[in-house]
């Protein structure tokens, strides 16, 4: 008698995430093909326009670069804490945290010096997100409460905070009745190279070779990787599992926090409901496609950066903006299942009845 087992291949590189986006950026655009037709469009001028408009020029791949940065920060995020085999969920409500941190130090400080001042905002974004997964971090190494569970529950109370927020105490008098804080100076917005480029996407390529060389290259990487894989062998090994579980959750949470303050020192400039457009869903999925590789999930972060701003700019031929949402999530769902193909293997083995 035989039976299939599922094998996981050992060498799994960039490469393969690279083929799997493109696969699943295959299946979105052929579907995305078809519905166009029903509608009386054409595919391939509607397809040409998303190419040029997203990397078709300098400004272009500026504005891919600027919309991938906080996802590819959260992502990042959640591969550290993943290295403990831990998922967080909550990322979308820690960039959230990270913007009403930033805000928070924003309002309450007197530093004269912008650069000093930016560093200080950044930092508080970043303890922010720390902050935000703090709780589901000591109820997952303390009582052994599932992770996922709190920290999806935090997106909904710090989402909610958010709300509060800009409708109440923050809420911009000169919004136009509009849920928003007000804007921060231009004295500490990030600067740009290229015309548009943030220097937040500077910031996000520090960080992926530093989570690379945490993850990869560290002694603090490989005991978070004995910590998640055998809690038999970290402690032959003299590691504390709960610990590293506990200081991967909060810098992860930390970058997630991070990305807000970027977001919003670089393209939002305050706060309000519309500061993550799902980044942190979607950094989930990136994640999880790459394989939880830090320079798969830049790799990956950049594209999906790209297909997004195509995406938007293609309302302005009259195609309605679901048509680039089922574009998206086909891409991502293609390429997710793309990437389960390249992890592993399919095996068969016999047994003796």
């Amino acid at each position: 008698m035989n039976k299939y087992l599922l094998s996981k291949k050992i060498i799994i590189n960039e490469l393969s995430t690279f083929y799997s986006f493109l696969i699943g950026l295959s299946i979105g655009i052929t579907i995305g093909s078809i519905i166009l037709l029903t509608q009386g469009q054409n595919p391939i001028e509607v397809f040409s326009l998303m190419l040029k408009l997203s990397i078709g020029s300098v400004k272009s791949i500026s504005s891919s670069l600027n919309k991938a940065t906080p996802l590819i920060l959260a992502g990042l995020g959640i591969s550290i804490i993943n290295s403990v085999k831990l998922w967080n969920i909550g990322a979308e409500g820690q960039i959230f945290m990270g913007g009403i941190a930033l805000n928070f130090i924003y309002i309450s400080s007197e530093i004269s010096s912008p650069n000093l001042m930016i560093i200080f905002l950044l930092s508080s974004s970043f303890i922010g997100g720390a902050v935000c997964i703090l709780f589901p971090a000591i109820a997952k190494v303390l009582f052994g409460v599932n992770e996922i569970i709190t920290t999806l529950l935090f997106n909904y109370i710090v989402i909610g905070l958010t709300v509060y927020l800009v409708n109440g105490p923050w809420k911009d008098p000169g919004s136009l009745n509009f849920p928003a804080a007000a804007y921060v100076s231009k004295d500490v917005y990030l600067p740009t190279v290229f015309g548009r480029l943030s220097y937040g996407f500077i910031i996000c390529i520090l960080c992926t070779l530093g989570v690379h060389y945490l993850k990869e290259k560290s002694v603090f990487g490989y005991e978070l990787r004995i910590a998640g894989g055998s809690a038999l062998t970290a402690i032959y090994a003299g590691i504390n599992a709960k610990q590293k579980a506990f200081v991967a959750m909060l810098i992860g949470g930390g970058l997630a926090g991070l990305a807000g303050g970027v977001e919003l020192l670089s393209q939002t400039h305050r706060v309000s409901t519309g500061l993550s457009q799902g980044f942190g869903y979607t950094a989930i999925i990136v994640a999880a496609i790459t394989g939880m590789r830090p320079f798969g999930i830049f790799l990956v972060g950049s594209l999906f950066g790209a297909l997004t701003i195509g995406g938007s700019v293609i309302q302005t031929m009259g195609v309605s903006s679901y048509i680039s949402d089922v574009i998206q999530a086909t891409t991502l769902f293609g390429a997710l299942i793309a990437q389960f193909f390249f992890t592993y293997k399919i095996i068969r083995v016999s047994e003796d009845v």
